[in-house]
């Protein structure tokens, strides 16, 4: 075999290795660039509905009207950050959650606030849920939901975490609550007497103490210090 043979033996498959080499990488590159316009560019994973779950109170149109997605935009470009930020927005939703359900579904979970209590504004009556967001109006504050009054927007919070940390026996006898600071929670329960309820903390060993309190007839209670609590007075209603 001469130097001329043997050169030749030995670089075609070198090129032909080479080649397949390049082939593979292109249709690597190829297939790439294919799943990114099928996935960022293409109608074939578009958003061909958005479906709205856990909505009761709130509307599914304000929903979708709050997410405003653009129909037929690609499932993974929508901007799912401000989907949630828009649809957050609304007074009665507590928390938001969208999902892409491939290959052509936007899914928007809806939490809703939970009333527990209404608090006045002019001639109407908000809503208030245990954060102390307000939400809605109503003419007239309904039965079993106790009117929240307070000072400041800390003591509003405050207020409202005692109404949602009461058990429920207690809170269908509470008419009022008032707060003029964060630990200075009142009670004015519907046969009259009030209590000294303070903070939110112990609220659990506040009602017990109180439930005992309560077979006593008075004009007050304080549970504010559960383990020294006290009554006076006379029952208004006695």
């Amino acid at each position: 075999m001469t130097v001329l043979e043997a050169a030749t033996r030995f670089t075609e498959p070198t090129r032909r290795r080479h080649v397949r080499r390049w082939l593979a990488l292109a249709s690597a590159v190829a297939l790439v660039a294919l799943t990114v316009w099928v996935v960022w560019f293409s109608p074939l994973l578009s958003v061909r509905e958005v479906r709205v779950l856990g909505a009761v109170d709130v509307p599914a149109g304000s929903v979708l009207e709050a997410a405003a997605v653009p129909p037929g935009q690609p499932l993974a470009r929508v901007d799912v950050a401000g989907v949630t930020e828009r649809v957050a927005a609304l007074p009665r939703v507590a928390s938001v959650e969208v999902r892409r359900g491939w290959p052509s579904v936007l899914v928007v979970v809806v939490t809703e606030r939970t009333p527990i209590a209404v608090v006045p504004g002019g001639s109407t009556f908000a809503y208030l849920d245990a954060t102390g967001a307000s939400f809605g109006s109503v003419r007239r504050a309904p039965q079993g939901f106790p009117v929240v009054s307070a000072t400041t927007d800390d003591a509003l919070q405050s207020a409202a975490a005692v109404v949602d940390a009461l058990p429920a026996s207690l809170r269908a006898v509470v008419a009022k609550v008032t707060a003029g600071t964060h630990d200075d929670v009142v009670l004015t329960l519907t046969s009259g007497p009030t209590v000294r309820w303070g903070s939110v903390e112990q609220s659990d060993r506040k009602a017990a103490v109180l439930a005992a309190l309560l077979r006593v007839k008075a004009a007050s209670y304080d549970v504010s210090a559960p383990d020294l609590p006290t009554s006076t007075g006379s029952s208004p209603t006695h």
